[in-house]
């Protein structure tokens, strides 16, 4: 049996499509830290060594826990210092236990989840201790929901309604399978490119006419560009939505010809996709829906806070958590700054003077030197340290490249701007970043058209 390969290749890469973005989908799941999830353990029965036995046991490394934290950095001249009862290492365990005292607090990288839940499991077997997590997965309705009311509207006005469907479907499915607002903003603005493009399909040109036009390229094309900034990952799954939308489109259109070979006589339209508004009066309306679309997402966004309304329940304890809001619960990255300051600078300062003080903008150690001049021995003050944005961003470096799972790493990765306190909610997108600045630009783009389109029927005396 021969198979026609032209027939065959759509129908394949459809499938393909279908599979990858069925099968690679991903729902948004809520936790406090950027990178990590958090474990909180009551126990009466089992110790820290006991619980980072069994979290081992089931495959969990790099495990963040009070136990195998060190001093971050020290003095080469005085590696030994006394630490004050508030000093940033005395009060950086807090991040250890939540609010209470009460539970023992450990950080998993976030990529070890699965296993993670597996050993949650073994604890609870525990006689009197009880585990639990901050990571939940929400599924957020509300963006997929108005990609669909979108796809409703547009199917319902649409003049071939197997075609659009064919078109848009795939996108549909993606909006599902990656609910993210980035995601299902930029399947809005695919679903009214097709509708527009759809109109003037099996016209004389119609092809050229879409490429010359601004309107289809624009809509379709630019989200794959403004999705490189929140998510490649996102950007790739939208390109291979388009490929399976592509493919399913030829698919229609190899039926189409068939169908056509049935007949001796085949009809052409009159007018060629040159005489046809790309836009047009009922183009102009949907673009209002697709505007209204995006405010709602928009909308959504910020109702939800991010990517789900995950909250913490009842029985979850205060835990440790990045937090909006300035803090002084818990230590912040600038105590950190600061504790570096005064242990570097420590063996350069004079007896008496206070070893532990805040430091100020601009303030500078100097070490005093001796050289000749003309003969005479003088003194020399050299600077050694100046408390600035270079100090800082040294033990910033001096953090990251630390060889053991230090607490300051994590800390640094949810922004050196972040702010520390326990929380018992959270809501942390790992998946979409400068989601708001991006939904604006979405906004913008589709503002900025519809009103170039108005104009410009304006300035020729056209009527909307």
């Amino acid at each position: 049996m021969r198979f026609d390969l032209k027939k065959l290749l759509p129908v394949l890469v459809a499938l393909i499509s279908f599979f990858v973005l069925f099968h690679f989908r991903s729902v948004p799941v809520s936790q406090f830290w950027k990178g990590w999830r958090m474990l909180y353990v009551y126990t009466g029965e089992l110790n820290e060594n006991d619980v980072l036995a069994v979290l081992e046991k089931h495959g969990c490394s790099s495990v963040i826990s009070a136990s195998n934290q060190r001093v971050p950095l020290f003095s080469q001249i005085s590696p030994i210092q006394a630490q004050e009862a508030d000093s940033y290492l005395v009060r950086r365990s807090d991040f250890f236990v939540d609010k209470s005292g009460l539970a023992n607090v450990f950080y998993i990288p976030e990529d070890q989840s699965p296993q993670l839940d597996d050993a949650i499991r073994e604890l609870t077997a525990f006689q009197g201790t009880s585990a639990g997590t901050d990571g939940k997965s929400s599924f957020p309705w509300i963006a997929p929901l108005v990609c669909l009311f979108l796809f409703i509207i547009l199917f319902y006005f649409s003049k071939k309604k197997t075609l659009f469907f064919c078109g848009a479907v795939f996108f549909l499915v993606l909006a599902f399978s990656r609910p993210l607002f980035t995601v299902c903003a930029s399947v809005s603005l695919y679903l009214f490119a097709f509708f527009i493009f759809h109109r003037i399909w099996g016209r004389k040109d119609f092809l050229r006419t879409t490429l010359n036009s601004p309107y289809v390229p624009f809509f379709a094309i630019s989200p794959v560009l403004v999705m490189l900034v929140s998510s490649p990952v996102n950007s790739l799954f939208y390109i291979i939505a388009l490929v399976g939308s592509v493919s399913f489109v030829q698919v229609y259109h190899l039926r189409e010809e068939s169908d056509n070979l049935r007949y001796s006589f085949k009809p052409v339209y009159i007018r060629t996709s040159r005489m046809i508004p790309v836009i047009g009066r009922l183009g102009i309306r949907m673009l209002g829906t697709l505007l209204f679309s995006l405010i709602l997402i928009l909308l959504a966004f910020k109702l939800s806070g991010n990517v789900s309304d995950f909250s913490g329940s009842a029985s979850m304890p205060s835990l440790p958590s990045p937090v909006n809001a300035q803090s002084s619960e818990l230590v912040q990255l600038n105590d950190f700054v600061n504790w570096s300051w005064n242990t570097v600078t420590f063996p350069y300062r004079r007896i008496g003077e206070s070893s532990w003080a805040v430091p100020h903008e601009g303030d500078t150690v100097f070490i005093t030197d001796y050289q000749s001049v003309d003969g005479k021995i003088q003194a020399v003050e050299t600077p050694a340290f100046v408390f600035n944005n270079e100090f800082r961003d040294s033990v910033y470096k001096t953090a990251d490249k630390l060889d053991y799972p230090a607490l300051e790493k994590m800390m640094l990765r949810q922004g050196k701007n972040a702010s520390f306190a326990y929380a018992k909610s959270a809501s942390t997108s790992s998946n979409e970043r400068f989601c708001i600045i991006l939904l604006f630009v979405f906004i913008t783009i589709t503002a900025a058209l519809g009103i170039y389109y108005i104009l410009g029927r304006k300035v020729h005396g056209l009527s909307i």
